[in-house]
């Protein structure tokens, strides 16, 4: 399979969604994973591991310190003088543990995060060409395009830092959804496209122009989607097993819930590019 020749082969395929097919959406989604489920656990894992090496760290060190600051944070209310004080002081009294052990997995989680959702974008529109899903071939096209994945990512969280900064102001929350709405599609023009790091955010922009509120709606509805599966597997499995929430048990389980569910999302996103991608023709 030729990436860059994708447009060429589904512009046939009529099982290809259009947004606002929220339903084909779904089960196009649900059948990818379900007909390719070991190749997109795969993937899943390669994420999943670091997650949950990070989970544990701070469980076991600083999670005491990150529940106080954020109660004492709440109590502040809107004051932002005594929030930013708060802030300072938390970084401070661990800064030696967050630049030496936490800031080195933090990029490793970034790193192998970028690595897993490239390759289950790429799986997903395998399976949109009606191919089976590669494990090894998404992960060759990933690490010769992680460099683009990588510097993408990081400009746009550049981007999105000044609105991050003002959702403090609550005036940031719409400007940060309207941005990350329009963005959402930059690692899918990579992967798929081929794109460079400004043409992928270009491209994404550009696709998301006038679907804009059907494109935040989806999005809405695969995070919906996500979330519920997550709260039944989590809460079914704590049930049964009798498991305390604020356990190193809920840790590993929370991480073994995300390996199944982390694919989903990513997949949805790709079927959905594609599908926008190819409303654009018409």
């Amino acid at each position: 399979m030729n990436p860059e020749n994708l447009h060429q082969e589904q512009g046939s395929n009529d099982l290809i969604p259009f947004p606002g097919e929220f339903t084909k959406l779904v089960k196009l989604t649900l059948n990818a994973y379900k007909q390719n489920f070991p190749a997109f656990l795969s993937l899943s894992i390669i994420q999943s591991v670091p997650n949950l090496i990070v989970s544990l760290l701070i469980f076991f060190t600083i999670q005491n310190d990150i529940v106080d600051l954020f109660n004492a944070i709440e109590l502040a209310g809107e004051d932002f003088s005594i929030t930013w004080t708060l802030m300072t002081n938390f970084f401070s009294e661990n800064l030696n543990f967050i630049l030496i052990a936490l800031l080195p997995l933090f990029i490793v989680q970034g790193i192998s995060s970028v690595v897993s959702n490239g390759g289950i974008l790429l799986g997903s529109a395998q399976f949109c060409s009606q191919e089976k899903v590669s494990a090894t071939i998404c992960l060759n096209y990933v690490f010769s395009r992680v460099h683009k994945l990588i510097a993408a990512n990081l400009l746009v969280f550049l981007l999105l830092i000044i609105p991050i900064i003002l959702v403090l102001f609550i005036v940031g929350i719409p400007i940060l959804i309207y941005l990350v709405v329009r963005l959402w599609f930059v690692n899918s023009s990579i992967m798929i496209e081929n794109k460079n790091v400004f043409d992928s955010i270009n491209n994404s922009w550009e696709l998301v122009q006038q679907r804009w509120w059907i494109t935040f709606v989806t999005g809405l509805g695969i995070l919906f989607l996500s979330g519920i599966l997550n709260l039944i597997l989590t809460s079914t499995i704590s049930l049964i097993f009798s498991i305390n929430p604020a356990s190193v048990n809920s840790l590993f389980l929370n991480s073994f819930v995300s390996l199944f569910i982390i694919p989903i999302s990513t997949i949805a996103t790709g079927i959905y590019f594609i599908g926008l991608r190819e409303s654009k023709k018409y």
